[in-house]
């Protein structure tokens, strides 16, 4: 099993022909039409979910409730009532009505293994089995007859050994023959011992498990009838239920294997919209930065943060990342061109009480930094203020009389830088001088 390149824990899905990476859905650049490599912007190619998915004999819980929904129960409680009274009346109108229902379970049976070899792990609808079962249940009968007429040559050609080890494989094969029958729906590639031989090589030990459950299934409802053998009617109903039940989990589970090993078997297929997580823009986002990050590509991950802030303006999980980003690159520049943003988000989110905080963080790694706009660093300093930064505040506000002499708030800005003076002991005098200035700042203005 391959594993993505960036997520080393994690079955890749795709794999990229011009980096020769592979990568999992988490890691691809999904376009309208294409899904592409991050690094390169090449097509990918798509390996399928079955790197990715446990062996059928694991999700055994699943299999089983697989047909347990309102729809399916109706229909294995009406096929077997059915099934019951036909063999009951008997005649041309038992006939009839068996072989009908015989085709509408075996369509959707087979409609189980395909759809489920496609992704999709739930029931089909039953409405799907109401035509072309009549169809199916013909080309069945003609498999079957097409295998004993292959054992009456057998046994006319050679001897008795060769005879039963030839019905010995056919009993081995009826799982792979109606695989290759949904696979292909073809009556000559469900009955060519060499495809057959193909499949079940492919299929490896999966397929003996398989076979096993088979056979355990086969001996319950062997069982069920002999408990019940002295109530006719009523027994035929009860191992009808059981044997049109375990025919669609079977069914289910020989889709799944075949889902489980795509790749041997030369498709790609992936779960349905249902199975897997919906990949929204934010996250295609914020994976696509995880990868350029990754590789390196820093003024490509800062380019993908600048245009992120502008898509997805509320999303404070986004500017945190960014705010993080620009603190491990120790990026005073955009740190401060990015600050207005940040801090409104934050407002947004009512996650001020974080800004004190935030602040400090900048000034661990740059204790010169300098906000470039001056409602931004007095409203931080406000803040601050708030929260007992004290010291903070003054050095947010110290200077901005002459860093931005224009800035119409500046009276305030050295009122509140009075207040945290004031608050601190021994700055009293300190505190008073800018109070007179602002007064004679006021009286200018």
């Amino acid at each position: 099993m391959d594993h993505c390149k960036y997520h080393p824990l994690k079955a890749s899905t795709y794999h990229c022909n011009t980096c020769h990476l592979s990568v999992c859905d988490s890691c691809v650049d999904e376009t309208d039409e294409d899904i592409r490599c991050v690094r390169c912007g090449e097509k990918l190619e798509s390996l399928g979910a079955g790197a990715n998915i446990e062996p059928f004999w694991r999700r055994l819980d699943l299999a089983f409730r697989y047909p347990m929904n309102t729809q399916v129960l109706m229909l294995i409680l009406g096929a077997s009532v059915l099934s019951a009274v036909g063999a009951f009346i008997g005649g041309l109108i038992g006939f009839i009505l068996s072989v009908l229902v015989a085709g509408v379970t075996t369509k959707f049976s087979f409609l189980c293994l395909q759809q489920t070899a496609d992704g999709s792990m739930k029931a089909p609808l039953v409405a799907e089995a109401y035509s072309g079962g009549v169809k199916m249940i013909i080309h069945i009968i003609a498999i079957f007859l097409a295998i004993g007429l292959m054992m009456l040559a057998v046994s006319k050609t050679f001897g008795d050994f060769v005879t039963t080890s030839f019905a010995m494989f056919w009993l081995f094969s009826l799982p792979a023959v109606f695989i290759n029958y949904a696979r292909f729906e073809s009556i000559g590639a469900a009955i060519n011992p060499i495809e057959l031989v193909k499949l079940v090589c492919k299929l490896g030990r999966s397929y003996l498990i398989l076979l096993a459950f088979l056979l355990i299934m086969i001996a319950s409802v062997a069982t069920l009838n002999q408990l019940f053998s002295d109530f006719y009617f009523f027994s035929n109903i009860l191992e009808s239920i059981t044997s049109y039940y375990y025919l669609i989990v079977i069914f289910h589970l020989m889709g799944y294997l075949l889902f489980q090993k795509q790749r041997a078997l030369g498709f790609a297929s992936r779960f349905d919209e249902d199975e897997m997580q919906i990949r929204t823009d934010k996250l295609h986002f914020m994976d696509k930065v995880e990868v350029l990050t990754k590789e390196g590509r820093f003024e490509d991950v800062s380019y993908e943060f600048k245009e992120g802030i502008k898509r997805f303006p509320k999303e404070l999980d986004i500017f945190n990342r960014y705010f993080d980003y620009l603190c491990a690159i120790q990026n005073s520049d955009d740190t401060s061109t990015f600050m207005p943003a940040y801090l409104e988000c934050l407002k947004q989110s009512n996650r001020e009480s974080l800004i004190p905080v935030l602040i400090q963080r900048v000034y661990q790694y740059d204790p010169g930094f300098k906000l470039n706009d001056p409602s931004t660093r007095h409203e931080i300093a406000k803040h601050c203020f708030e929260a007992g930064k004290h010291k903070l505040t003054i050095k947010l506000l110290n200077g901005l009389h002459r860093d931005f002499p224009q800035y119409a708030g500046k009276v305030q800005a050295y009122e509140l830088m009075a207040d945290a003076l004031e608050a601190m002991p021994g700055k009293a005098q300190q505190a008073e001088k800018f109070r007179e200035m602002a007064a004679k700042m006021a009286a200018v203005h």
